[in-house]
Parts: structure tokens; sequence; C-alpha cells
């Protein structure tokens, strides 16, 4: 299959791109023939200290089959220790990092030996934790959206993936990890958008608004300023929560 990506993100507004807590993989855009392919972004909560840190952990070890939470935990603390901190960040880093998290991955196995198509073939399954979305489009038209469905369900308290061992998945268990699957068909696009942009493209749904053309157009060039030019016109005249704000579009054919 080939696979076509495209990266956009927005820090909160009044932030500095370094104080942008959010991460993605594959970090940058990228063109290629793949038989299997990974993708995720991941949303560090701005309570917890170095929650940026943590975010690009997960995904980084997702999209390089590496997602192992004991090894990340301590990658991470052993991270940690090497940086100043300051007195006001000492309590934040004994409450450890959290961060909400949504993996893609797509497989083609239509080709046999021979080159030719077998009916076994083109799947894709998610995995969530927290209020990180994907959205599946075909012809412009939404196969599937998940964990978050509605506009309305999105909160300030999602469940988030931890550092601390105790809270593996805060504040309970396990039980709310969302797992999501599917076929995929020849110029299918998905979407993997941290919560602000999640939201907002749900309530365009919800509005009769479709964005997928618009969005589309967008990703279609390579000039990063205009995400961040309809992301501040959203923050101003739209409600758009100010947050840290990612969109990964990911096109197979």
């Amino acid at each position: 299959m080939w696979v076509c990506t495209r990266v956009f993100h927005v820090p909160k507004r009044g932030n500095a791109e370094a104080e942008y807590e959010d991460a993605v993989y594959p970090e940058r855009n990228l063109a290629r023939q793949l038989g299997e392919f990974r993708c995720a972004v991941a949303d560090g909560a701005s309570e917890s200290a170095f929650s940026g840190l943590w975010a690009q952990l997960l995904v980084r070890s997702f999209g390089k089959r590496k997602m192992r939470l004991e090894q990340l935990r301590r990658l991470f603390e052993n991270a940690i220790k090497s940086k100043p901190v300051p007195w006001y960040l000492e309590k934040k880093i004994k409450n450890g990092a959290h961060a909400a998290f949504m993996g893609l991955l797509i497989r083609d196995r239509t080709q046999n030996g021979n080159g030719s198509d077998t009916e076994a073939g083109r799947s894709w399954r998610g995995v969530a934790v927290g209020d990180s979305c994907i959205f599946h489009v075909r012809e412009d038209e939404l196969i599937a959206v998940g964990p978050v469905t509605k506009s309305e369900l999105f909160d300030n308290s999602p469940y988030l993936i931890a550092t601390k061992a105790k809270e593996l998945i805060r504040p309970r268990t396990v039980h709310h990890v969302s797992m999501m699957s599917g076929d995929w068909e020849p110029g299918d696009v998905f979407y993997l958008a941290t919560d602000a942009i999640a939201q907002w493209l749900l309530a365009e749904l919800e509005a009769g608004r479709p964005p997928w053309e618009s969005l589309r157009d967008l990703c279609a060039d390579d000039d990063t300023t205009l995400y961040a030019r309809l992301i501040d016109e959203l923050r101003t005249n739209h409600g758009l929560h100010n947050d840290d704000t990612t969109l990964l579009q990911v096109e197979v054919d």
C-alpha cells in the first residue's frame, strides 16, 4: 500500500513551540510503499510535569513496536533525573506525568507471492486511552470515529496513561482502553486528532458541515501556516479550546 501522511500542530496561544506538550509519530510527512504502517498522537496533560516528554515516549514506542509501559516509565524517570527542576515543579514530579493516547495500525495483506490479490487483506486497528480520536473517512463520508463519538462528551477529566505504576490508567483501570478496528479501501483517509481539534470536527459533523473537503485541501498544501491560521480563527471566532492542537492525516492507496 502507498501511505502518505501530513502532520500539523499548533501550541497553545501565548505559548512557545518549546512548550508544546502534544506528540505525534511520525513527526514528519512521509510518502512510502509499505505493507504495515503505525502512527500515533498523544496529548500530554498540562497539569503534570514533563507531560510532553511522556507523550513523545508513548507515540515513538508505539510507532517502533516497543510499547512496554514499564520500560517507558523507567526511561521517563531516568530522563527527568538529568533535568534541572525548579522548586514549584517538585510536587508535580512526584505525582508523575499523564497523557491521552491514540495509536493506529494499518495493514495491507492483499498481495500474495504471485502479486495477485487475495481475499484477506486491508485492515486497521486503533487503540486509545482518553480523548484523542481517530476519524476514518471514505469519499468524504465518515466510516468510523472514536473513542469519543459526540462533541458534548469532551471534558476536563479524560482517562490518561500515567508514569506511575499504581496509576496504569488514571484514575481507574485498564478497562478504559478503547479498541477499534475495520477494513480500508484505496483512497481512504484517516485523521488522528488531539482533543481540541477532535471536538471541533465532531461539532462540525453534528451541525451538518462535514469538514473533510476543507481538511483535504488543507493537507494538500505543504504550507503549515494555513493550519495555524485555521486554528487561530477557530479559537477567536468559534470557541475552539485554547490547547495544543495536533492533526495527523494518513491517506492509503
